[in-house]
């Protein structure tokens, strides 16, 4: 059974501390191949920044793209979203956060739908990646993302909702892949495993947190002679 937070809100403190050194399904793509589902070559990267996030107990999840595209997408989500309840007659509820029940592994769908087994994941992208979308769609780019959404949540089907405030907005719906999935929790629990095993190792190695040094203000400033 999976676990809904509802009374945490996305961006905030609480949710960063809840999704701290545990995979999410943002960042599935690290550690599973969206052709194959196996363990990605990327995996044991990714698994060494959980283990920093969990001895520094702070979040180090940076945003992924730009940042001005970034910003435009959080400015005009809630907008989307309620275009996307009108044009489908459905109704969706934001939530926080959702884990499996071992709390292993979490999820951030955007919005989940009130009475059906499905999720909605806005984008409001750049215009060109719009008009990407309406010409090739998603192809794997989004797979190891909604896929593990499904996989965690325990959902039927995601939709991807982009919406541009000029342009046509377009939904592409992906169904539950059962035997993905299931590859998906193997190589997940694979990860998990060498997650544990590498904190495990650099604790017993001594690393741990110390006092932050105070860099001059003129470190790494090159003086000109007059």
């Amino acid at each position: 059974m999976s676990i809904i937070h509802r009374n945490i809100e996305q961006g905030t403190p609480e949710w960063l501390a809840i999704r701290l050194g545990i995979p999410t399904a943002s960042c599935f793509d690290k550690i599973i191949t969206p052709a194959k589902g196996e363990l990605s070559k990327s995996a044991r990267a990714y698994a060494a920044y959980l283990v920093a996030e969990t001895i520094m107990g702070e979040p180090l999840e940076p945003e992924r793209g730009d940042p001005y595209w970034i910003a435009w997408g959080k400015q005009h989500e809630a907008m989307a979203a309620e275009h996307y309840a009108r044009a489908t007659g459905t109704e969706t509820e934001a939530v926080g956060f959702v884990t499996t029940d071992d709390r292993k592994v979490g999820c951030s769908p955007d919005r989940l739908i009130v009475g059906q087994r499905g999720a909605v994941e806005i984008k409001c992208p750049a215009p060109w990646t719009l008009a990407s979308y309406w010409a090739d769609g998603l192809g794997l780019d989004y797979k190891c993302q909604m896929q593990g959404q499904m996989g965690v949540a325990e959902l039927e089907f995601v939709d991807l909702y982009a919406w541009h405030p000029v342009l046509t907005p377009i939904k592409i719906r992906t169904y539950r892949d059962e035997p993905f999935i299931l590859k998906m929790g193997i190589a997940l629990a694979e990860f998990l495993a060498m997650r544990d095993e590498l904190l495990a190792k650099v604790k017993g190695a001594g690393l741990t947190t110390r006092e932050p040094v105070a860099v001059p203000a003129t470190f790494g400033t090159i003086s000109r002679a007059a």
